[in-house]
């Protein structure tokens, strides 16, 4: 059965529609993951006072000439979650690679969209003569029907870093204070395009990029559908990035790591 799920993700297709394959296990995992994390006493109890106001400590506040000591503080909660998945879709990325990309990306979205405090949004990225073009391809409440035909917009160069800053961007925007927002980057990692705003190497500006995400409360973790994760690990922290070669098995439980220590991070603006 193994081996008949990995045939089915390595499956090579022209630019048409096409179904993307829901490995169900990793999706179950998925939702494992989030339960634990985001649903424990473990994780709720410790930040149940965060914010609170001390009445013991109030005079101190107002010693201090402190006027925000009755302003409203609300607690984050443990189960809300904004979800970005963004899908490098430039030329290097034919064939194989956007199918794998296909796979997760579905996955994710039929493993998310069962948990009703979870917002998934699905966009595909390339760049042609040095401008990167964003594509929505799922948003919630929309048919799966845009998954079929992410293998039809391959073209141009790489340019990861410019994407995840638009979409980054506005996720940081729409960031409220008691959901805890994250992109998931799907990439062969291969950056080819620079541009304006670029710092230096183009893998130098991915990491700039991620690590302003990070301060304003947007989480950043990479699928490298390719060998090399070092790229990856690069531009998005080491034990931000696992590696998807076609082994569900495999993938499924470096996830699942890595996306339960997303989840367990503080949720709160940092």
């Amino acid at each position: 059965m193994a081996r008949k799920e990995r045939d089915r993700s390595h499956e090579v297709v022209r630019y048409e529609s096409r179904k993307p394959y829901i490995n169900k296990a990793t999706a179950a995992g998925i939702q494992t993951v989030f339960n634990r994390t985001r649903l424990s006493h473990q994780t709720w109890e410790a930040r149940q006072m965060a914010g609170r106001l001390d009445g013991r400590q109030a005079w101190r506040n107002d010693a201090r000439g402190s006027i925000d000591i009755f302003r409203d503080r609300r607690l984050p909660s443990p189960t809300k979650l904004d979800v970005h998945i963004l899908v490098d879709s430039s030329g290097s990325m034919s064939g194989d690679r956007i199918c794998r990309a296909q796979d997760m990306a579905g996955t994710l979205v039929d493993a998310f969209k069962r948990i009703p405090t979870i917002r998934v949004h699905v966009y595909q990225h390339h760049a042609t003569q040095g401008v990167t073009s964003v594509f929505r391809v799922y948003e919630p409440g929309d048919s799966l029907d845009g998954l079929n035909h992410m293998p039809e917009k391959i073209a141009g160069g790489n340019a990861d870093g410019f994407a995840l800053e638009a979409v980054g961007m506005r996720a940081a925007l729409q960031k409220r204070p008691d959901t805890k927002s994250m992109v998931i980057m799907i990439s062969d990692g291969l950056p080819s395009v620079n541009g304006v705003g670029a710092t230096g190497d183009i893998l130098d500006h991915s990491k700039l990029v991620t690590q302003t995400l990070k301060r304003k409360g947007v989480d950043v973790m990479a699928v490298a559908i390719a060998g090399d994760k070092r790229a990856h690990e690069l531009m998005y922290g080491e034990g931000s990035s696992v590696l998807f070669t076609g082994d569900w098995n495999e993938l499924n439980r470096n996830l699942s790591a890595v996306f339960g220590k997303a989840l367990a991070s503080s949720p709160t603006h940092r």
